[in-house]
């Protein structure tokens, strides 16, 4: 049997991920395992629909097995998220190939550009340093620095969110020494953040979201019964938002010392104090207005405050995840799992 894996959000569910799911099945695999973000998500927020939930919905689009992502990784720069879902799929011992969208399609322009990453967070990290501390977002300087080692083709390749992912998957993949064998579906129709439907049906999660936070109806951008089933969420107020945890969050931060929000993952540079001082802020925006800055980008505050929440420090990042949640299966999952075992 042939098993590819996915790691996946799936917040929530639409037809790009069932085109997804669609190619890799017709790449030949038997069974499909989804390494899934829980209930927080990588972009610093609750998940649209609870975890079982869309466990369930990834069944019914095609997955046969889905296990949790830990929160330590869910919520963590692309690095450490790919890290634990690769070490997830990894220990299973049965899955052989990882299967991730691109906009580039290309896997060798994806192993240059994460080639040239590794040199740069490797052989000249010092330099990659010294340009965060002043003042410069991690991404925007990696991607600066690529440019200038091998030119603006690679460079461009970083400044797409898939392919940013792909190239954690495949560095992660490379440092873990995993046997998978990586496969790239270059992405169609609407962009990774895009705020437009394509034409074709297919439309960003991140538009999906917005769109039906305002009302919107998004059936034609969902399979039916993933769109029934936030419609029926949304009327018994089952819809998941950083703002419904304002009031734990803004408790936590009023009562933490400098020192405590030090240890808090991903607080670097200092902004442990910034922190400190905005905690009289009345609200989340209040707090966010506060604390935005050039460096720090508005996911990764938003990080910030749900691992000062759920008390992840930096050190749970580091580590290989120590255990797998098992959230849904059918009967191909329940026999990947016998064959794990």
């Amino acid at each position: 049997m042939k098993i590819s894996g996915i790691i996946c959000e799936y917040n929530p569910l639409h037809n790009g991920h069932l085109y997804h799911l669609e190619q890799v099945r017709r790449n030949g695999a038997d069974g499909i395992v989804a390494v899934m973000s829980g209930n927080f998500v990588q972009r610093g927020d609750a998940a649209i629909l609870d975890k079982f939930t869309r466990a369930r919905l990834a069944v019914q689009g095609g997955v046969d097995l889905v296990i949790e992502l830990p929160a330590a990784y869910a919520l963590a720069p692309a690095e450490n998220f790919a890290m634990g879902g690769v070490a997830l799929l990894t220990a299973l011992g049965n899955v052989q190939e990882i299967s991730f969208g691109s906009e580039c399609g290309d896997l060798h322009l994806l192993y240059q550009a994460a080639k040239a990453c590794h040199v740069c967070k490797t052989e000249y990290a010092d330099v990659l340093d010294d340009l965060t501390r002043s003042g410069n977002s991690y991404p925007a300087v990696l991607s600066q620095m690529v440019e200038q080692l091998c030119g603006r083709e690679i460079a461009d390749v970083l400044r797409q969110p898939n392919n940013t992912l792909a190239i954690a998957y495949l560095n992660a993949m490379e440092e873990m020494h995993s046997p998978l064998k990586p496969m790239t579906i270059q992405r169609r129709g609407a962009g990774h953040n895009s705020m437009q439907s394509g034409a074709d049906g297919t439309a960003s999660a991140t538009y999906i979201r917005q769109y039906f936070s305002e009302g919107g109806d998004c059936r034609r951008m969902m399979p039916g019964f993933a769109w029934r089933v936030l419609r029926d969420a949304a009327a018994e107020g089952k819809i998941g938002s950083l703002r419904n945890l304002e009031r734990p969050i803004l408790y936590r931060l009023r009562t933490s010392t400098p020192e405590e929000l030090h240890d808090v993952a991903e607080v670097a540079q200092g902004l442990e104090y910034r922190l400190y001082k905005a905690k009289r802020a009345a609200s989340l925006e209040e707090l966010m207005a506060h604390l935005q800055t050039k460096r720090y980008p508005m996911a990764r505050l938003r990080r910030i405050l749900l691992h000062m929440l759920l008390g992840i420090c930096n050190e749970d990042m580091q580590k290989i995840p120590p255990y797998g949640r098992i959230l849904a299966f059918n009967d191909v999952g329940r026999q990947i799992l016998h064959d794990s075992k």
